[in-house]
C-alpha cells in the first residue's frame, strides 16, 4: 500500500499529539471492529462457506448453534487449526502500487460434546472468530500509519443443550471473552541520523457475552436459528512505548517516554439462519443467512489518565452487513466425505472510512475440503478456502487523509482431527 504523506498539511503541535495518539491506538483495535470475522471455525465450516447453521454434524455446532448438540447421536472431540495467508496491493493517488510483506496467521478451535441422556447434552467451544493481522515493510510510504498490527481473540464458551420433543432443540451457554493487541508504527520525528521515531502499542482486554440457538427437523429438512450476542472488551491500562524519539521532544514534553490509555471496543452480534435439505442418501446441503450487527462500533474513544489533554474520540461508521452462504457435503465412501461451498460478504465499512489496516471490501469466498475416516473412531479433516476481496476505491477519506485503490485476497489452509465415540 502506499499513501501519499504530502497530502497531510503540517498540524500545530498540540494538533499533532491529539493525531498521533488517535491513530496509535484506533489502528490495532479497528482490525477486529472493522469487518475481520474469521470464518474459519471449523473445517467443516471452512470447506462449506461457512453455511452450518441449519446442520449438526459434530461438536463444533456448539459455536454454529447451540441447539443443534441435542441432534448429535454420538459424542465428538474436534481440534485444529487454520492458517491464513493475506494478500493486499494499495495503489496511490500518483500511481505506484505497494504490497504488504509476508504475513502469516492463524486461527484455532476446540470443541467437544457429551450426552448426558435423551434429553440432555453438553458442549464446549473454544475458538477465535475474531482478529487478524497486517504486516508491511519497515520502510513502506505507509510507514507513518502502520508497520505492523496484530489482534488474538480468544472466545470460551460451555454450553447445555435441551431437547423439548423428537422435532425441536434448545441451546445456549455463556461466552467469556479475552484478547490482545500489538500495534507498531514508524513516527514522523526524525533524528539526527534521518532514522524514524518508533510507537509499540500493546494492549488487552475481556468481557462477557451469550450464544443461543433453536434447531428444528423435518423429515430430510432441518432448520437452525442462532445468536451470538455483542461482546464489549475493556481496555485497561494498555502500554504506549515510545523509541528512538529526539530528545528535545522528550524534554519539551510533545513525547511521552511511556503512557497508559484505557478505552472500549464492542463486538457486534450475530443472527444466522440456516436450513439444510438431505438430497439423497449421500448429498446434503446447506443455506445460511447472516445478519451482522456492526452499528455497535459508531465510533472509538481514548483516554489517557496521566495526559487527560490527549483524549480522543473518532468516528468509525460501521453499518450492519448481511452475508449469504451455500454448501453441501458429499458422502464419497465409507470412509471420505467431500465439501464444498460458496458465500458473499457484504463489507460493513462505508466509503470514506478504509484504511491500510482494514482494507475491506465485499468479498466472496470459496471453500473446499473433505474427511477422511481413520480407525477406532478417529477422522483426518483438510480445508482449503479462497477469498477475493472485490477492489475498493477510497476516495475523501474522513478520519486519515488516506485515499486509493484496495485490491485483497486471503488464502486459508486447514487442518483438523475428529475423534467420535
Amino acid at each position: 500500500m502506499a499513501i501519499d504523506l504530502h497530502l497531510m498539511a503540517p498540524l500545530h503541535l498540540y494538533g499533532m499529539k491529539k493525531v498521533l495518539f488517535s491513530c496509535m491506538i484506533l489502528f490495532p483495535l479497528l482490525l477486529k471492529a472493522g469487518g475481520y470475522q474469521i470464518n474459519t471455525q471449523s473445517q467443516k465450516g471452512l470447506s462449506m462457506g461457512g453455511a452450518v447453521t441449519g446442520l449438526a454434524m459434530d461438536a463444533s455446532v456448539a459455536f454454529y448453534n447451540p441447539a443443534g448438540l441435542s441432534a448429535l447421536d454420538s459424542n465428538y472431540f474436534n481440534i485444529g487449526a487454520c492458517l491464513l495467508m493475506p494478500k493486499t496491493a494499495f495503489l496511490g493517488p500518483y500511481g505506484g502500487s505497494e504490497q504488504n510483506a509476508s504475513n502469516l496467521n492463524s486461527s484455532i478451535y476446540l470443541y467437544g460434546n457429551y450426552i448426558l441422556n435423551s434429553k440432555l447434552t453438553l458442549g464446549l467451544s473454544v475458538n477465535t472468530p475474531f482478529g487478524l493481522g497486517t504486516k508491511w515493510e519497515d520502510n513502506w510510504s505507509g510507514r507513518y500509519v502502520t508497520q505492523e498490527a496484530r489482534l488474538f481473540t480468544l472466545f470460551i464458551q460451555p454450553t447445555l443443550a435441551y431437547k423439548l420433543n423428537e422435532r425441536f432443540s434448545v441451546g445456549a451457554g455463556p461466552v467469556i471473552v479475552t484478547g490482545n493487541t500489538k500495534f507498531r508504527r514508524a513516527l514522523n520525528e526524525l533524528n539526527q541520523d534521518g532514522s524514524d521515531g518508533q510507537l509499540e502499542l500493546k494492549g488487552a482486554g475481556n468481557g462477557f457475552g451469550f450464544n443461543a440457538g433453536v434447531f428444528g427437523r423435518f423429515g430430510k429438512t432441518s432448520i437452525g436459528v442462532s445468536y451470538r450476542s455483542e461482546v464489549k472488551l475493556d481496555i485497561e491500562n494498555g502500554d504506549a512505548v515510545f523509541s528512538n524519539i529526539p530528545i528535545s521532544l522528550i524534554l519539551n514534553g510533545s513525547f511521552p517516554n511511556n503512557a497508559n490509555y484505557n478505552s472500549s471496543i464492542t463486538l457486534p452480534s450475530v443472527i444466522s439462519l440456516g436450513v439444510g435439505r438431505v438430497l439423497s442418501d449421500k448429498l446434503t446441503a446447506n443455506i445460511d443467512f447472516n445478519f451482522t450487527g456492526w452499528s455497535v462500533m459508531d465510533s472509538l474513544v481514548f483516554t489517557y489518565p496521566e495526559y487527560p489533554y490527549l483524549n480522543t474520540s473518532s468516528a468509525r461508521k460501521l453499518e450492519n452487513s448481511f452475508a449469504i452462504r451455500l454448501g453441501a457435503k458429499y458422502q464419497y465412501s465409507e470412509r471420505i466425505q467431500l465439501r464444498g461451498g460458496i458465500g458473499y460478504d457484504q463489507s460493513p465499512v462505508p466509503d470514506g472510512y478504509v484504511n491500510p489496516e482494514m482494507p475491506e471490501a465485499d468479498k466472496v469466498v470459496l471453500g473446499v475440503g473433505c474427511t477422511y475416516k481413520l480407525k477406532k473412531g478417529w477422522a483426518l479433516e483438510v480445508s482449503f478456502a479462497f477469498e477475493d476481496l472485490r477492489e475498493r476505491k477510497d476516495e475523501g477519506n474522513k478520519q486519515e487523509n488516506i485515499n486509493g485503490t484496495y485490491k485483497s485476497y486471503i488464502y486459508v489452509l486447514g487442518l483438523g482431527v475428529q475423534y467420535q465415540f
